[in-house]
């Protein structure tokens, strides 16, 4: 990997980042032309125009490489609980349901499942209130008492696409990341729902979407051969490749283009391997920490955390 890219909370406020070598560099002053033309949309600037700037990222990277000290460096190098979700916000958050055969056939029950008798499980999660980043990130959703985990591999999109066919798909894809499908199973399953399925309240509810920590540009990620492990509190979850999903990615991309445009800087969340609580009945409580490890692009870790009432709002 010759760099990666992150937004960090830096003197209190969100600041992209360039990581190169293994050290973090300040985006505004480093390069502050790759930021522009609004760098109040931090990294979505850069994924505005990919395929223009990740060259000169590139070389950016190389000369930062072995620098010892200088301005922009950030000093010292970010803690865990310093990385925001990378993207601060994108358009869309895309994800890919029931797509790893394992967790069709174990964890859902569907032992008869083929693919060819099928269609990919599409959703989306509104970014600004689910995306969350490191640390003591996640409130736990008190209307759930069945609180699950995911983690799925989280690619960028970094060139629109609109019904692109999957022989071209992957040219769309800018970078992978780490995310965290959490679901309120007893609502995505809930009785009284008309179809007894529910995605808005199962997947779509606050800080239901943990990404990071970096987003590492697709050149250096072999994508369909990437190992994936979620820890519950050290204990070993979920451990599978990408080259068991049922749906590619580049599949899933001319699915989901076929119905919506995806704009540079959308997220698509891959679906998840088997080893959910779902298929236990083991689930998360106040106080869990996830770890989700994916090779290449390293560690996610978050911490459910007590969720505190909001104030009441009192008229003057």
């Amino acid at each position: 990997m010759n760099y990666a890219l992150a937004t960090i909370r830096h003197v209190g406020r969100p600041a992209p980042v360039i990581e190169a070598g293994d050290a973090y560099w300040l985006l505004s002053e480093v390069a502050p032309e790759l930021l522009q033309p609004d760098p109040g949309r931090g990294l979505l600037s850069i994924f505005d125009s990919w395929d223009e700037k990740e060259p000169k990222l590139a070389a950016l990277a190389q000369k930062l490489i072995g620098r010892t000290g200088g301005a922009g460096k950030v000093e010292p190098a970010p803690g865990t609980a310093d990385f925001l979700a990378p993207l601060l916000y994108p358009n869309k958050v895309l994800l890919m349901g029931a797509n790893y055969y394992d967790h069709v056939h174990n964890d859902a029950g569907m032992s008869d499942f083929q693919k060819a008798e099928k269609m990919p499980t599409l959703f989306f999660k509104p970014p600004a209130t689910t995306l969350v980043g490191s640390g003591k990130s996640v409130r736990y959703p008190t209307q759930s008492k069945k609180f699950d985990w995911e983690i799925e591999l989280a690619a960028v999109i970094g060139k629109r696409a609109r019904r692109v066919r999957a022989a071209a798909a992957l040219d769309c894809v800018a970078g992978y990341t780490i995310g965290i499908d959490l679901s309120a199973r007893d609502w995505q399953f809930h009785p009284k729902h008309l179809v007894k399925f529910d995605l808005f309240g199962g997947k779509g509810f606050d800080d239901s979407c943990p990404l990071g920590p970096k987003i590492v540009p697709a050149r250096f990620v072999d994508h369909g051969n990437l190992q994936l492990r979620l820890y519950v509190n050290g204990e070993l979850k979920q451990n599978a490749n990408t080259r068991d999903m049922i749906w590619s990615l580049a599949e899933q991309i001319e699915a989901m283009s076929e119905h919506v445009t995806l704009d540079p800087g959308d997220v698509i969340l891959t679906g998840t391997p088997a080893g959910v609580g779902l298929a236990t009945g083991t689930y998360l409580k106040v106080g869990d920490r996830i770890d989700a490890h994916i090779d290449q692009l390293g560690q996610l870790s978050v911490e459910v955390v007590e969720d505190q009432p909001e104030p009441a709002y009192r008229h003057a």
